[in-house]
């Protein structure tokens, strides 16, 4: 019972974003939804699953993008790339796995080098999902984004978020510590994990160019 509770609740939130943001956007046209993701990634600075990216769009800008459509969106990307092919700055592309071949799971920008873009072991993905934390900058009261940070943290890191009734200094005194220990966690994967994804870079930089950005058909 409390199961079925908790999905017709996220079907709720999710029905109340839909409606709120595509109400932003018509008060307030933005750029196109590629060029948003875009920007989402470079904030972001790593891959980042699209579940994440939902959430973390409708945390910072209030647009609601179903983590479906972002399958819909690769395609529309890779049809533009097919048409003309390096037309736009950056594309929407998927990570590569060290054999060259595309990881769907994880969303990149083309513009990024190709070591930054690689997938070398289990190690790169709990490197991405730990910069997840790193890179959401919090200020002031809890918010959307202080309510995705305490998800993130308590996902990744396995830390509780504090109780509603922190203060403001005990909160930020908690989001310090989160930082801080994901900071450290980063610096000793990427000891080993750079140099991995550096090599495994160098391999596939022979590859032709649309399968250095699309990847290598399976």
């Amino acid at each position: 019972m409390l199961g079925r509770l908790d999905h017709r609740r996220e079907e709720l939130i999710d029905e109340l974003r839909r409606t709120a943001s595509a109400g932003l956007r018509a008060a307030r046209p933005g750029p196109p939804i590629r060029e948003v993701v875009l920007a989402a990634l470079n904030e972001l600075g790593w891959p980042q699953n699209a579940r994440f990216l939902e959430e973390y769009l409708w945390a910072k800008r209030q647009l609601q993008l179903d983590s479906r459509a972002f399958a819909s969106l690769r395609r529309d990307e890779l049809r533009a790339w097919r048409h003309s092919p390096g037309a736009r700055p950056a594309y929407i592309v998927p990570a590569l796995n060290p054999d060259g071949s595309a990881n769907p799971r994880w969303l990149t920008s083309s513009a990024w080098d190709l070591p930054r873009r690689v997938i070398a072991s289990a190690e790169t993905e709990r490197l991405f999902d730990l910069q997840k934390i790193i890179a959401l900058h919090v200020r002031g009261s809890r918010g959307p984004l202080g309510t995705l940070l305490e998800r993130s943290a308590a996902q990744v890191l396995a830390i509780e978020p504090p109780p509603v009734s922190a203060s403001v200094t005990a909160t930020r005194a908690w989001r310090v510590h989160v930082r801080t220990h994901a900071a450290a966690l980063v610096e000793v994967i990427r000891t080993r994990d750079d140099e991995d994804r550096e090599q495994i870079a160098a391999r596939l930089a022979e590859l032709p160019v649309h399968e250095r950005v699309w990847g290598r058909a399976a």
